[in-house]
């Protein structure tokens, strides 16, 4: 029993914990976005057609009636019914059924990749927020920190001596406008915050202004470790064109079958009223009459059946070199992802070393203007080559889980298959 409290317990954190988690949004969006939806529906439509395409067609039935009886030999012949069922030659319906279950394959491997691509769009827009999100809040630890300096340069040109010591009014007036600067980056990186909020709003097809959580700042993903072989066993387009292929072959089956005779097989019941000048067989004479029926068509006309199944091969043929050249795309982007992965870490280790250095080299400078060995000029250049370096460390990280997502898009992680 304290086994499935400890589970249900944990199940319950994390559900609490995902609530406001990417992944929470991305399945809200495979949930809500219209397109998605539209493809599920297509997939539901393709299996509907699956099982008429197995199944026989309607029998014929024929009633032929004479106002006037037919007379013949065992009576007058008033009415005649028959009933007429056509069979396809073996196998055919089998083909026609594995080609339509082939189809809805297809079409189900296209809803998975319209998933894959949502999911993947979400992520970017995703961090595109949190890039601006800490792009904002580096902007205004700078305010502060300029702030902070600028009353360090009005205390000092208060308390010194005629004005001196290594500050000047003039320096006021440059951090005044640093500081309008600033605030004018800030009010621009809130209003694109505010657009991409509502943009990663309509995304999930639900109201601009829907509350969104973010976290404070961008963590690294951890990249999976997924072999090819798996990529190309579960790639959505690669299987929708091998299910394409089968289905091609399923057709050029159902062709050749279809090109063979097809046999019909009935009945027939005669309704006969008797005749007053029977001389022949009188013991029949207005006796009803049942016939059974026998029908084969005769395929003669083979162009028609040569050029489906020509058909069929040639778009079979365009399926696998479709494939081929979808997989040499796809290990071209594998590869390019690997190196723009190794070179962006690269990038975010520099950034980091250098932001690290900044710093410290901020903190010195602030007590050397104090003792008025720097300028505020030198003060100033290096905090805005920090901001640049906060900013591009934000970027860069963004951009590394990006392509954490790219391949999890390449290897269809992002969305989980389940029909």
């Amino acid at each position: 029993m304290r086994k499935y409290v400890v589970i249900i317990t944990l199940m319950a954190a994390t559900a609490v914990h995902a609530q406001d988690s990417l992944k929470t949004y991305i399945q809200a969006a495979l949930r809500e976005n219209p397109e998605v939806k539209a493809r599920w529906h297509a997939y539901e439509a393709a299996l509907e057609a699956v099982c008429p395409a197995g199944t026989l067609g309607d029998p014929e039935l024929s009633i032929n009636f004479y106002p006037k009886p037919m007379t013949q030999v065992n009576g007058k012949q008033v009415l005649s019914v028959s009933l007429m069922q056509m069979f396809p030659w073996f196998g055919a319906m089998k083909a026609a059924k594995h080609e339509k279950a082939w189809q809805a394959e297809s079409v189900w491997q296209r809803y998975r990749e319209g998933g894959v691509q949502l999911a993947y769009e979400v992520e970017q827009q995703w961090y595109q927020m949190l890039v601006t999100r800490e792009k904002l809040a580096s902007t205004l630890q700078h305010l502060k920190l300029f702030k902070d300096i600028g009353d360090l340069s009005l205390y000092k040109y208060k308390n010194s001596t005629n004005g001196m010591k290594g500050t000047r009014m003039s320096d006021q007036y440059r951090l005044q406008a640093e500081q309008l600067k600033l605030e004018e980056q800030i009010e621009s990186l809130e209003s694109k915050l505010q657009l991409q909020r509502e943009q990663f709003n309509l995304l999930l097809h639900r109201a601009t202004d829907a509350p969104l959580v973010l976290p404070d700042s961008i963590v690294l993903s951890q990249m999976p470790v997924v072999e090819w072989g798996e990529i190309e066993r579960n790639h959505p387009d690669l299987l929708s064109l091998k299910a394409q292929g089968e289905q091609y072959v399923a057709q050029e089956d159902k062709a050749r079958r279809m090109g063979l005779p097809m046999v019909g097989l009935g009945v027939q019941y005669m309704l006969n009223q008797k005749r007053d000048d029977a001389m022949v067989m009188p013991d029949m004479n207005g006796m009803d009459m049942w016939m059974g029926m026998i029908k084969v068509t005769l395929p003669i006309y083979r162009h028609k059946i040569k050029a489906q199944r020509r058909a069929a091969e040639l778009m079979k043929q365009n399926t696998d070199e479709a494939y081929q050249r979808r997989v040499d795309v796809l290990r071209a982007q594998l590869l390019g992802i690997s190196q723009r992965l190794a070179d962006v870490q690269r990038k975010i280790r520099l950034y980091q070393q250098d932001m690290d250095i900044l710093s410290n080299t901020l903190e010195l400078m602030q007590g050397e203007y104090a003792a008025g060995t720097v300028t505020l000029s030198d003060i100033l250049q290096t905090e805005r080559e920090q901001l640049n370096y906060a900013f591009s460390h934000a970027e860069a990280r963004a951009q590394y889980n990006m392509i954490v997502a790219e391949f999890e898009k390449l290897a269809s992680l992002n969305m989980k298959d389940e029909k």
